[in-house]
């Protein structure tokens, strides 16, 4: 018995079509291989696979690879299962009595099964080579598509943050992706430490933000990015909530740009999001670009000026002052819920603030002197 099977360059997509049409012609010869391979092993039947112009590119038996079955070019030209008898067969040039099927993909016929033996003692076998060849086939061309919206979505991204002009190409391959590329935008950025196989991550990644109108991939080594578009903007929390599920596990930690309003903004998202992963590193905590914005004003934060401020503000204060203003800052200068963050009673928090205005000179509870404060915490844990 022989079973053929043809694949032809018909499916057509609107953003992937002249790069789909490359893998077809990249991937013809393997897939068919791999086909053949496959199949041959489960159910012992010699099997071609046919090129679109009707050339056998793989077969078990290798004698008949670069022949023409003209019976598999009719299939493809009509689109429907074809019957050929004896009679029949002699029509067509390396054809025998069998059932030839189209395989489709997408609803475009990509592919022909030829089984050759009666026709009518054939259909569960072709029924079953079909639909086996369709899931082999599908698979391949949509990892192939997969990996050619991966790339496309990382050349604009890095098109877009490195604020180059919107030229031809870029808008192009912008109408390409498979969702519109609209305002705001949001950008986060992953940093993976320790020894995990970042594959993992990249697949946990590509699970939570599944149908998300988002771009994401990797910039380095153990380091991704994350732009949210449009109504992704607005799921910021729930989709911050699945990436700390896999923090423990996979040791993640996350910087998280400001929101801006246009492709041309998204430098200054990208940098916000990049300084903001700089302190979430140093912390050990997830930082919003909001959370110290005012600190990356002080462009030279080595200055000596800056340490003799940061000295100064906190000059006599002991680990646990230190850690108490943390706290009071954290619980917005509320003094009820710093108590129970530090699980002291409210007195001896008032008692602690005091003596931090006693030894500093700045009164946490006022706005300008908790600001000033914050700032010198800030500068230290820097240093």
């Amino acid at each position: 018995m022989e079973i053929c099977i043809m694949l032809g360059v018909q499916y057509n997509c609107i953003s992937t079509v002249s790069f789909l049409y490359g893998v077809y012609k990249m991937l013809s010869i393997k897939l068919a291989e791999e086909i053949v391979d496959q199949t041959m092993l489960r159910l012992h039947h010699n099997i071609n696979v046919i090129s679109p112009t009707g050339v056998i590119l793989a077969s078990g038996d290798k004698e008949r690879i670069d022949l023409i079955h003209e019976g598999a070019i009719e299939v493809v030209r009509i689109g429907q299962p074809l019957l050929i008898d004896e009679k029949l067969s002699s029509q067509f040039q390396n054809c025998k009595p069998g059932v030839n099927m189209p395989i489709r993909y997408h609803d475009k016929v990509i592919g022909v099964i030829g089984i050759t033996g009666n026709p009518n003692e054939l259909s569960e076998i072709a029924n079953l080579v079909q639909l086996t060849t369709e899931m082999m086939v599908h698979q391949v061309l949509t990892e192939s598509e997969s990996e050619w919206q991966r790339k496309n979505g990382d050349f604009i991204f890095k098109a877009l943050i490195e604020d180059e002009p919107m030229h031809s190409t870029i808008m192009e391959r912008i109408h390409k992706l498979p969702f519109l590329l609209k305002e705001p935008f949001q950008i986060i950025l992953l940093k993976q430490v320790g020894n995990h196989s970042s594959n993992i991550l990249a697949i946990n990644l590509e699970n939570i933000l599944y149908k998300q109108p988002v771009l994401f991939g990797q910039l380095e080594l153990n380091e991704y990015y994350i732009c949210l578009c449009g109504d992704a903007v607005k799921q910021l929390r729930d989709i911050l909530n699945q990436l700390a599920k896999l923090r423990k596990k996979l040791e993640i930690y996350m910087g998280i740009g400001p929101i801006v309003n246009s492709l041309s903004e998204l430098s200054y998202g990208f940098n916000g999001s990049k300084t903001a992963l700089t302190f979430s590193l140093e912390f050990k905590q997830d930082t919003f670009f909001e959370e110290i914005e005012v600190y990356t004003l002080l462009k030279n934060k080595n200055d000596h000026d800056v340490q003799k401020f940061q000295q100064k503000t906190l000059l006599g204060l002991s680990e646990k002052m230190l850690h108490t203003l943390e706290a009071f800052f954290e619980s917005d200068l509320q003094i009820n819920i710093c108590a129970d963050r530090l699980q002291i009673h409210r007195h001896t928090l008032t008692y602690r603030l005091n003596k931090i205005q006693e030894l500093t000179g700045y009164q946490p509870q006022n706005f300008k002197d908790a600001f000033l404060l914050k700032l010198a915490l800030m500068l230290s844990k820097q240093r």
